[in-house]
C-alpha cells in the first residue's frame, strides 16, 4: 500500500511539470496543423528574407542540427555562418518538412542544441507575436521552437521522476506478485481450515447422533428390564390364559352353535324360556358328544364387553336379557322389531344413533315413504317405532333388503322409485303391544326381539 502511494505521489509531480510544458506544445502542434504547403513554399521563395525570418530559419536548422554554410561577411577577409541555403534545400518539400516539425524527437533533444538555441530564447525579436508580422509560417515555426525548448527542460526534470516512478512500479509489481502469491496460499490454507471444520462439525453431529441413540438404547434397556421383572409375575396368568383359549378353541363349536340357535329362535321368547331352550339344547349337546364348554351362553360367545357397555351407557338396560337382545340384534342377518311395551329399547336406540342422524317415523306419518327413501339414499338410520301387528307392504323390500346392482351401483326399488342403496343405512322397528301375534309373513321379514322386562 506504501509503494503504491509513493508510485502515485511520483506521478502526479511528474504529470504537473508536463502539465506547464504541454499547452505551449500543443498550441504549436495545433498552429502547425494550420499550415499548408503553400504557407512553406512561400518563405522558400523569399529572395531577401528579413531578420526575423532569419531567426526563425537558424533556429530550426539549430533543431535539425543542420550546420550552416560559410558564406564572406560584411567586412573583407571575413565569413559568415549561413543557415539560409541549407535551409531553402529542407524547405524543398514542404509537407516532409511539416512531418519532420510534428515527428521530432522532443524527448531526447542534445544539450548542445539547447545552448546554440539558448540566445534565440533571449532575443526579443525572436517572439510569435514580431515574427506573425512578417510570415505566418514563420510564426509557426517560432512558436514550435520556443515549445521544444520548454519542453526539453521539463522532461529532463521528469525523467528522473519517470524513472523513479518506472523503479516504483517495477518495485510495486513484484511486492504485488508476491502479495498475489501469498493471497492464493492464505486461500488454499483457508479452504483447507474449511474443510477440516466441516469434517469437524460432521463429526461432532455423528457423536452427537451416537451419544442420543447410546442414550435411548440404554433407556429402552433400562424399561425393558423393568418390563421384564414386571411382566414375569404374568407368566402364571399367561399360561392359565393359554390353556383357557386351548380349552374355547376345542369347544367353540357348541358354543357357537348355541348361539346360533339364540339369534334364529329365541330372540322373541321370554328370559325364562330362553334359559329352558338353552339348557335342553345343552343336554342334546351331551347326548350327541358335541363338545361345548362349561357353561355357554350368547354374552360370553358373541357378546362384545366394551360395546355392550357403550350400549348400556345410551340406556340399555344392565340384566343379561337386555344384553342377549342386544346381540341379537347386532348379528341378525334381519331388520329387529322389538316388542317394547315399556319403551326401553326404543329409548335406547334413539341414544345410541343420535350422533348418526337417525330418522323417527311413525306408519301414520304422511310422508314416511319419502323420509325412508332420503335415509336409505344417504346411508341414515331409521327407527320405525309404535307398529301394530301389522306393517305396510310397501316397506316388503326394505325388511327382505331386495337390492340389486346397476350400473355398478347397488339399487333398491322402494314404491315406484328406484334409489341409490347406502351401505351404512340400518332400520330399526319398535312397537308398544305387549303381547302382539305376528302372522308367520311378518316374523320371516323382520327378527323379532322380546324386550319385555319381567319382574324376575
Amino acid at each position: 500500500m506504501e509503494k503504491a502511494q509513493i508510485a502515485e505521489a511520483i506521478a502526479t509531480d511528474a504529470q504537473r511539470d508536463l502539465d506547464e510544458a504541454l499547452p505551449a506544445l500543443d498550441a504549436a502542434l495545433t498552429s502547425l496543423k494550420s499550415l499548408n504547403k503553400n504557407d512553406v513554399t512561400e518563405v522558400r521563395a523569399l529572395q531577401r528574407p528579413s531578420p526575423g525570418v532569419k531567426l526563425v530559419i537558424e533556429a530550426v536548422c539549430i533543431m535539425k542540427g543542420i550546420k550552416p554554410k560559410n558564406v564572406p561577411g560584411e567586412k573583407p577577409g571575413t565569413k559568415v555562418n549561413d543557415y539560409w541555403e541549407p535551409e531553402k534545400g529542407l524547405l524543398k518539400d514542404p509537407g516532409k518538412f511539416l512531418e519532420g516539425l510534428f515527428n521530432y524527437d522532443k524527448d531526447n533533444i542534445p544539450d548542445t542544441v539547447i545552448q546554440l538555441i539558448q540566445p534565440y530564447m533571449d532575443n526579443e525579436e525572436f517572439q510569435p507575436a514580431a515574427i506573425a508580422k512578417v510570415s505566418k509560417a514563420c510564426k509557426s515555426i517560432c512558436q514550435w521552437t520556443r515549445a521544444m525548448y520548454v519542453y526539453h527542460f521539463v522532461a529532463k526534470a521528469v525523467e528522473p521522476k519517470r524513472q523513479a516512478l518506472q523503479e516504483v512500479r517495477d518495485d510495486l509489481a513484484v511486492t504485488q506478485q508476491m502479495l498475489d502469491d501469498s493471497k492464493a496460499k492464505l486461500a488454499a490454507v483457508e479452504g483447507g481450515i474449511a474443510a477440516l471444520q466441516a469434517k469437524y462439525d460432521a463429526c461432532i453431529a455423528r457423536k452427537n447422533e451416537l451419544e442420543y441413540q447410546y442414550d435411548l438404547c440404554e433407556k429402552r434397556r433400562v424399561r425393558a428390564d423393568k418390563l421384564t421383572g414386571g411382566l414375569a409375575d404374568e407368566k402364571v396368568h399367561w399360561k392359565e390364559t393359554v390353556q383357557n383359549l386351548d380349552y374355547m378353541v376345542n369347544n367353540v363349536t357348541g358354543d357357537v352353535l348355541l348361539s346360533a340357535g339364540y339369534v334364529a329362535y329365541l330372540g322373541p321368547f321370554t328370559g325364562e324360556y330362553r334359559a329352558m331352550m338353552a339348557e335342553e339344547w345343552l343336554h342334546c349337546f351331551k347326548e350327541l358328544n358335541v363338545p361345548h364348554t362349561k357353561e355357554p351362553n350368547l354374552i360370553n360367545t358373541l357378546g362384545d364387553p366394551v360395546k355392550i357397555r357403550s350400549w348400556q351407557i345410551a340406556g340399555l338396560p344392565n340384566d343379561n336379557l337386555s344384553a342377549e337382545n342386544g346381540v341379537i340384534a347386532q348379528y341378525s342377518l334381519r331388520w329387529a322389531l322389538f316388542i317394547d311395551p315399556q319403551g326401553k329399547a326404543n329409548k335406547w336406540i334413539k341414544n345410541m344413533e343420535r350422533g348418526n342422524g337417525l330418522e323417527v317415523l311413525k306408519l301414520s306419518d304422511n310422508d314416511v315413504l319419502r323420509s325412508l327413501e332420503h335415509a336409505i339414499r344417504f346411508g341414515k338410520p331409521v327407527l320405525l317405532e309404535n307398529v301394530g301387528e301389522e306393517l305396510d307392504p310397501a316397506l316388503k323390500p326394505v325388511l327382505l333388503q331386495q337390492t340389486f346392482k346397476q350400473s355398478g351401483s347397488t339399487m333398491l326399488k322402494l314404491d315406484d322409485s328406484v334409489i341409490p342403496y347406502h351401505e351404512n343405512f340400518k332400520m330399526y322397528i319398535t312397537t308398544k303391544l305387549p303381547n302382539p301375534h305376528y302372522s308367520p309373513e311378518v316374523s320371516t321379514k323382520v327378527t323379532l326381539i322380546n324386550f319385555t322386562l319381567s319382574p324376575s
